[in-house]
């Protein structure tokens, strides 16, 4: 199967109990109807009981029975290759589910026998000198809460921590037996924590990739689906997190085969290139994903929505702003929630230096300094360039008492591949948890852009920069993921094109918000803002336009306001919840969503309407037919109103018509790549098309063809900020056509020499044409 499936379009597919492989098969039909080639799908492992996503699997290693089983995903494949379907899968290699013990019996051994466990060196646990793992897991009400149950556990609510034998005698207290484990329970927010996790998750555990029994355990499944040739392709969660992903990648290549598709989770800084070492097929697509939405907002807008937030907040969240911010963000996050594996670090750095090394905490310092300037996530990927000596250069020249103790800190890094693949690590979690979990619910000018991939500090990108950045990944990785919507977004693709609106209608939005906060002030102006940003991009709509909220999305609402209040951490946090400022917050969306107040939003989302709904499907189109192959998020063929998880989880309701102006491009967009394979895949080429005259802005163009030597054979045409793009602008915007006859199957049209746009699109948003 592996070697017949060529990728055209990915369809992802969240699993959950209440939708496994047996409710997948059922709906095996619509989605084939749209033209994708692989079925796409999230971790299948046994997970932590209750999970409903599946990325905390518990070992050993085994299909989830609650997904129906082996059995049941053999059954699927099998439907799935009938219908020309590859299997692409989630793994999750880098960490594990630790919120039960007694589900995972890796962690419970270590939990009863500390350092001594066989599985000790499988996790990599930062112990306290006197060999002690700290969990982060007591709230406001401490130790005095934990218990002890009949067997001699340790019992805290909910969760369950079995203890080493011979310590909960008769007679002895809770507290008695918890200071005799080689573990202890220390309050959640102490910043204290005994083992490295996924980012700053308590409840993942990471694993040392690099011990060979543990790669074995971790991956004997896959290889066996392997050999009974159950899978095309993988996409690796969280690369960024494991020391040494090149080797990693060398093995699981080795794994699946030269055949398989390897996809990578990785965030790539613009302008920065996925490592050549990497034996993969290219990352999952944030950074293509901010290429192409950045693309579609207005710049002369944005510098007005500058101006209204910081008239509104005091932020005008530009990038001056976003870069401080940032940096702040990461220094906070580093002392809060990474303390222990800076310390690590140090340490590391300390050895390689020897009896010249500076103190531990000078090492500290120096290192939080280059981390809180660091411009990519892992750079360690980078020894070669320089980069890293680069920006402790930089921390030098800024700071007289580390110029001596820098260029011992940069020799090191480059000397011992232990402290640069720690730095990696560290510097890959402090920007998850400063910029995608805090910076991004922050930054209130357009919320659109605070999402994975971008990095709004760098400014919006020029056509030209879009033409540059597809070229170069047509030649470097023509088989890279292009997502616009997944299961970490912050919100769905449809939601953030609807809020880009904002940057076409500036003054409008202006008004709206003048108009809205006289009646409901702000709770606080900033989340108020931002929160206002998202009810105007989710809010319901049918065929023709705005449509009255029902209490379920308002509960949808009010959920997501509270945790974007949590993520933001300056009014509430998940630390240190504040129910009074949160109840506030909530009656305020309840009264903006209301009759008496939504209508300034209800005009905007109708006055935007048919703007919007061409801009989201140019944009659609686009993501489908530029370099890389398109990544469909479940239910995203039809408009959808989702928010960040577990908003993006719901249910997908498949009995929806595909006679839906996006399913239809979708079906469409992949039509055509499956009429010209050549001019899609590895080897092919992309043309970078300009139009003429008064609309030059306005058009977004492109051609691919099968190499570089020879023409196009199809050319894509977009519209954007299409709300002011009049017809009579329209027809003083012209586009140079590549030399040949080009048709246009779905309008039945023949365009040749310069093409004026208004014949182009006729109406329509975007334009496919096939070289006949």
């Amino acid at each position: 199967m592996a070697k017949n499936v060529a990728p055209v379009a990915t369809y992802r597919v969240q699993l959950s109990p209440d939708f496994g492989f047996a409710e997948l098969r059922r709906v095996l039909k619509p989605i084939v109807a749209l033209g994708v080639s692989h079925l796409y799908l999230s971790p299948i492992l046994a997970a932590m009981p209750g999970s409903t996503h599946g990325y905390d699997w518990a070992p050993p290693a085994r299909i989830n029975p609650e997904l129906g089983g082996f059995d049941e995903f053999a059954r699927l494949r099998a439907s799935a290759a009938r219908r020309g379907l590859g299997l692409i899968l989630d793994i999750v290699p880098h960490h594990v589910g630790i919120a039960d013990p007694a589900s995972n019996p890796w962690w419970a051994d270590i939990l009863r026998h500390g350092l001594d466990s066989p599985y000790a060196s499988w996790f990599d646990l930062l112990p306290t000198p006197d060999g002690i793992i700290e969990l982060p897991v007591l709230g406001a009400d401490g130790i005095e809460a934990v218990r002890l149950d009949d067997d001699g556990n340790l019992v805290y609510h909910d969760r369950v921590f079995p203890t080493a034998d011979g310590t909960a005698g008769p007679g002895a207290t809770a507290a008695e037996v918890a200071d005799r484990q080689h573990y202890r329970l220390v309050p959640h927010a102490s910043g204290r924590y005994g083992y490295r996790r996924f980012t700053d998750v308590t409840d993942l555990a990471a694993l040392r990739l690099d011990v060979a029994e543990v790669y074995d355990a971790t991956h004997g499944w896959l290889r066996d689906l392997v050999a009974d040739d159950l899978v095309d392709g993988v996409r690796v969660d969280n690369l960024d997190g494991i020391a040494y992903p090149a080797d990693y990648l060398r093995r699981l290549r080795t794994d699946l085969g030269p055949d398989r598709l390897v996809y990578v989770e990785k965030m790539l800084a613009p302008l920065e290139r996925l490592s050549p070492d990497f034996a993969c097929d290219g990352t999952t697509g944030y950074e293509q994903l901010a290429v192409l939405g950045m693309s579609f907002t207005s710049h002369a807008g944005l510098r007005e929505l500058s101006e209204l937030s910081e008239m509104t907040t005091g932020i005008n969240g530009d990038a001056t702003w976003t870069l401080l911010e940032q940096q702040k963000l990461k220094r906070d996050a580093l002392a809060r929630h990474y303390s222990a594996e800076h310390a690590r670090m140090a340490v590391t750095l300390s050895a390689a230096i020897g009896e010249d090394a500076p103190a531990i905490a000078e090492l500290c310092d120096a290192t939080a300094e280059m981390i809180a300037l660091m411009p990519v996530t892992r750079p360690d990927h980078h020894l070669e360039s320089g980069l890293i000596r680069e920006i402790g250069d930089v921390v030098a020249d800024g700071n007289p008492l580390m110029r001596e103790s820098i260029p011992l800190v940069l020799d090191a890094f480059e000397a011992t591949p232990a402290a640069a693949a720690q730095l990696g690590q560290l510097c890959a979690s402090v920007y998850t948890t400063a910029v995608e979990n805090t910076l991004f619910y922050r930054n209130p000018r357009l919320v659109s852009l605070n999402e994975l991939g971008c990095q709004a500090w760098l400014g919006l990108p020029s056509l030209t920069r879009f033409h540059a950045a597809n070229a170069e990944r047509a030649a470097r990785h023509p088989l890279a993921l292009t997502a616009v919507t997944t299961h970490d977004t912050k919100r769905s693709e449809d939601v953030r094109r609807r809020i880009s609106m904002l940057s076409q209608v500036p003054q409008r939005w202006a008004l709206a918000v003048a108009q809205i906060t006289r009646s409901a002030p702000f709770p606080e102006p900033v989340i108020g803002m931002f929160v206002l940003q998202n009810i105007f991009g989710a809010w319901p709509v049918d065929d023709e336009g705005a449509v009255a909220p029902d209490e379920q999305w308002r509960e949808r609402m009010r959920g997501y306001a509270v945790k974007a209040v949590r993520e933001s951490g300056q009014d509430s946090s998940w630390s240190d919840p504040d129910a009074a400022f949160e109840a506030r917050l909530t009656e305020w969306v309840d009264t903006v969503t209301g009759p008496d107040v939504s209508s300034p939003l209800v005009e905007l989302v109708d006055l935007t309407f048919d703007a919007w709904r061409d801009d989201a499907t140019a944009h659609k189109v686009v993501s489908l037919l530029c370099p890389g192959v398109g990544d469909i998020y479940q239910g995203t063929q039809w408009w959808t109103d989702s928010l960040t998880d577990p908003d993006n989880r719901r249910p997908v309701d498949y009995e929806q018509s595909l006679n839906h102006p996006k399913a239809r491009a979708i079906i469409h967009a992949l039509s055509v790549r499956r009429r010209h394979p050549d001019a899609f895949g590895p080897g092919s080429a992309y043309f970078p098309l300009t139009a003429q005259r008064d609309g030059v802005e306005r058009i977004l163009a492109f051609g691919r063809g099968p190499s570089a030597d020879a023409d196009p054979r199809v050319i894509v045409v977009c519209a954007r900020f299409t709300y002011s793009f009049t017809e009579q602008l329209q027809q003083s915007t012209s586009l140079p056509l590549p030399p040949g006859t080009w048709h246009d199957r779905l309008a039945h049209r023949r365009f040749t020499g310069e093409a004026a746009v208004d014949a182009l699109l006729d109406g329509q948003a975007f334009a496919v044409l096939e070289r006949r």
